[in-house]
């Protein structure tokens, strides 16, 4: 067994419990209980699900490496990656062992808080997307790529939703039009930086000490550092209590003054526009995975099911883009 060859103590190992972990459909994903003379301690499982049933496909060495990175340099908060199998061979896919922090995660948690207490947590996701998107390129791995430029990175995201929407079966006007309208409103360049790629309450968990854990790395990227707010309003207005909304004007100032950014860089309309574009991972790759299911190629129903996210992704682009042409003064 996995765990047992790397417990201090294999003779005295045994699995307490197994038991899967909801609310995410990219990776099977668990969380894991074992005993030894150490004590009992709990891990959680990343692992990927069986071919052609992945609604969106990511490298799982590519993600451990950058865990390692991170966890490493000790600047971003996250829980500690513990093991790995990279080729399935042990576990029966390729599979992440990280620790198990044992709180709720911010989304999670906020539904249980009241009004009051919603600006102070907005103000800790401030600060750990502020650690993200500070963090020194030169320590990322070897594998991560980084664009030549900030517009050679936009003009890339663009063509991806060109490219998105020639495999759609019938094509998407809707598509199309977005392709149309991000290449005529980009917002001035920030230097580029570590995106999480899904950085939202969902993805940041409670530790015991009340700290926030980002996890669920799978999407990272160098790239603009407002997608992820982009992606986190979008999240929020799918998925409420939508936290900066109780004072969006005080979360943007907490994460300018800790990352050195501008009012005129960091606003609700080059955010807006950031809704959009920092959609591009998640929303194309639904739209990748519809179509192969429409054309017979894969079987997996989480597709199916997930796909009512595209309408409703629809509505927050929609309004995105009328808040970015409102903050611009400019016709959409």
């Amino acid at each position: 067994m996995f765990l047992r060859a790397r417990s201090e103590d294999r003779g005295s190992f045994r699995l307490t419990a197994c038991e899967p972990i909801t609310g995410g459909y990219s990776r099977l994903m668990s969380r894991v209980w074992v005993e030894d003379s150490g004590g009992r301690r709990g891990y959680v499982m990343r692992a990927d699900p069986p071919p052609g049933q992945s609604i969106i496909d990511t490298d799982r060495r590519a993600e451990w490496a950058l865990l390692c990175a991170l966890w490493d340099a000790g600047t971003v908060p996250l829980p500690a990656p513990l093991f790995f199998d990279p080729t399935g061979d042990e576990v029966g896919s390729p599979a992440i062992f990280t620790e198990l922090v044992p709180g709720p995660s911010v989304h999670s948690a906020a539904l249980t808080r009241d009004r009051s207490e919603h600006l102070a947590m907005s103000a800790q996701l401030a600060d750990v997307a502020a650690a993200i998107h500070t963090f020194e390129l030169g320590a990322l791995p070897p594998g991560v790529a980084v664009p030549p430029s900030w517009d050679a990175y936009i003009d890339a995201r663009i063509r991806q939703w060109v490219d998105a929407e020639r495999t759609y079966p019938g094509g998407d006007p809707f598509m199309r039009m977005i392709a149309a309208w991000l290449p005529k409103n980009k917002p001035a360049p920030l230097p580029l930086s570590l995106v999480h790629g899904d950085f939202q309450p969902t993805n940041a968990v409670v530790d015991v000490d009340g700290t926030y854990r980002m996890v669920d790395w799978e999407l990272a990227h160098v790239g603009d550092p407002r997608e992820d707010l982009g992606w986190m309003v979008l999240c929020g207005a799918n998925q409420p209590p939508w936290l900066i909304a109780e004072d969006p004007e005080t979360f943007y100032e907490r994460y300018r003054k800790a990352t050195g950014f501008g009012a005129d860089e960091v606003n609700p309309a080059t955010i807006a526009y950031f809704t959009v574009l920092g959609a591009t991972d998640v929303f194309l790759g639904e739209i990748v995975s519809l179509a192969a299911l429409i054309r017979g190629e894969t079987s997996n129903i989480s597709v199916a099911y997930t796909s009512c996210a595209v309408a409703a992704m629809h509505n927050v682009f929609m309004e995105a883009i009328a808040t970015h042409t409102a903050g611009t003064g400019e016709d959409a």
